[in-house]
Order: C-alpha cells, then sequence, then structure tokens
C-alpha cells in the first residue's frame, strides 16, 4: 500500500511539474530561419516581451545553438522560453523528424503557431528560390499544422515587397491566377514547375514570394478556424539585402510577423506591409500609405 501510495505521489507531483513547466505554460511558436537576422530578432522579441515559448530553427546546428546563447546572453530572461530546433525547410526528412520531435514531446496541440521565416534571397536558381522560399514553408506546414491549436492557431508566411511588385508586371494569365482568391494549389504548383523548367525572364525571388502569398490564401481557405497570413518585414539589413542600401537593423523587421501573431485579426488569407497594415497582393503599398481595403 506504501509503495502505491508513493506511486501515486510521483505521478501526481510530475503532472503539476508538466503542467506548470514554462513550455506548457506559455503559448508556443515554431520561427523557421531562426538562427540569425530577422528571424533571430524576432525570436528573442517574443521569447522576451511577448510571453511565448519559442522554437528557434535552424538547418545548422552550431549556428542555432549560437543563436540561443546569443539571445539569452542579451535577454536572460528568455531562458526557459527558447529552445533549439534542427529544422532544415529544404529537406522533408528534416521536418517530418522536427515535427515528430515536437510531437513527441508535447503531444497533439505542441504548438500556437509557425512562422516561416527561413528563405533564400536573389543570387540563387528558380529551382533553389522556389525550394526554399514557397515549397519550404508547404513542408513545414504539412507536417506542422497537425500540432497547432485548431481553434486559436495562427501561421505566418515571411513574403516581401518583391511579390506585389512581380504580380505587379506579370503577364495577365499568371498575374491573374497568382492574385486570385480562388487559386488552387495544383495551379500553383504547376507555375511554379514550368517556371523552373523555363524561367522566361522571371526574377525568381520576386516570383517566388508571390507563390508565397497565393499559397497562403490557398491555405487559409482550407484551413478557416486558423489565422493564415503573409507579411513583409520590410527593407531590412540581412543577408538577403547586404550591398543593397538597406539600413534599418533586423530588430525593426519584425513588427508585421509579431502583429500577425498576437493582433486582432479582421481578414483571414491577407497580405500586411511591414508597418502591419493590410497591403494589396498586385502592387506595391508604402508604408505609412492608408490600409488597403479590397476584397
Amino acid at each position: 500500500m506504501r509503495k502505491l501510495l508513493t506511486l501515486g505521489l510521483c505521478c501526481l507531483l510530475a503532472a503539476s511539474w508538466w503542467e506548470h513547466s514554462p513550455a506548457m505554460a506559455l503559448r508556443r511558436v515554431l520561427v523557421t530561419g531562426g538562427n540569425k537576422g530577422i528571424g533571430r530578432a524576432l525570436c528573442q522579441q517574443l521569447a522576451a516581451d511577448h510571453g511565448f515559448y519559442v522554437f528557434l530553427g535552424s538547418r545548422d546546428a552550431q549556428r542555432g545553438k549560437e543563436a540561443v546563447e546569443s539571445i539569452l546572453l542579451k535577454s536572460p530572461e528568455c531562458q526557459d522560453r527558447l529552445q533549439f530546433l534542427p529544422l532544415d525547410v529544404a529537406s522533408d526528412t528534416s521536418v517530418a523528424k522536427a515535427a515528430e520531435m515536437l510531437r513527441e514531446q508535447y503531444g497533439a496541440e505542441a504548438l500556437y503557431g509557425i512562422v516561416n521565416n527561413a528563405g533564400v534571397g536573389f543570387q540563387t536558381s528558380m529551382a533553389e528560390t522556389l525550394n526554399i522560399n514557397t515549397y519550404g514553408p508547404k513542408r513545414v506546414c504539412d507536417h506542422f499544422l497537425p500540432l497547432i491549436d485548431p481553434q486559436e492557431g495562427r501561421i505566418v508566411n515571411t513574403a516581401s515587397a518583391s511579390g506585389p511588385n512581380y504580380n505587379s508586371a506579370a503577364a495577365s494569365a499568371e498575374r491573374a491566377m497568382l492574385t486570385s482568391p480562388d487559386v488552387t494549389w495544383e495551379e500553383l504548383d504547376a507555375c511554379m514547375q514550368k517556371a523552373i523548367q523555363e524561367p522566361a525572364g522571371r526574377q525568381p525571388y520576386g516570383f517566388s514570394k508571390a507563390c508565397l502569398i497565393a499559397y497562403t490564401m490557398i491555405l487559409a481557405r482550407e484551413h478557416p478556424t486558423l489565422k493564415i497570413n503573409a507579411m513583409t518585414p520590410g527593407y531590412i539589413l540581412t543577408d538577403i539585402t547586404r550591398g543593397m542600401g538597406a539600413s534599418k537593423p533586423p530588430e525593426e523587421g519584425t513588427k508585421a510577423a509579431i502583429y500577425c501573431l498576437t493582433g486582432e485579426l479582421k481578414g483571414n488569407g491577407w497580405y500586411y506591409g511591414s508597418d502591419a497594415l493590410r497591403s494589396p497582393i498586385d502592387r506595391y503599398r508604402a508604408p505609412g500609405d492608408p490600409p488597403y481595403e479590397g476584397p
């Protein structure tokens, strides 16, 4: 009997610890590409200032761990709110393994949200750019979306003003498809596969971000109980923009992502500017201009 009582007490204590451990008490968010730039700044701000438990995703384990260490050095209050997660968005195997790790550790509703931040810039091929910037977020959502709170969860896709800029100059048929609220994944995938085979003068980065915005609309339509939106961080000094005149630090590129995670959002499947105001997807809207109020 004494052994049974002791075992029961241990179980109760373990359950109490589990329920009140930091990762259980805080809303959990995954940030891909969190080891540098805007991703690292976002991880720090979410953990330090906004009450989240953050999984810092990085394909490079050493850089991921160093990013966690640098954040903790600057913000020691993040000690129990930050965890490195090995994750390469270009690899289905890596993404599947990372999702399984969270499922085993935290159960069916492991996450409140995802920020698909990982991306590449202007110096890569069409195939590689699409594989990371568009197919990458889809891989992450395919594997992690089942772990998101089905009623309260949010997904934020990091796009760019290059997406609307691309759409504004695209051929009419392609522009109509990329900006249609009824676009299907089959249509989008076929367009991307054609672009890989026949780039035909398309700028890979802008095209990939236009496709990511279109994918965001598809995903939001398929999961209406979630808040799923795209945004641009703005013209921020990162590895992508280095040498191109950008000067704002990464810490200034988190406003829209944080709003999409925490704000009172009126719509779904929308695209937000760096000032966290809704923007059109077929043309550029400058920060500070009136918000877009179209369909």
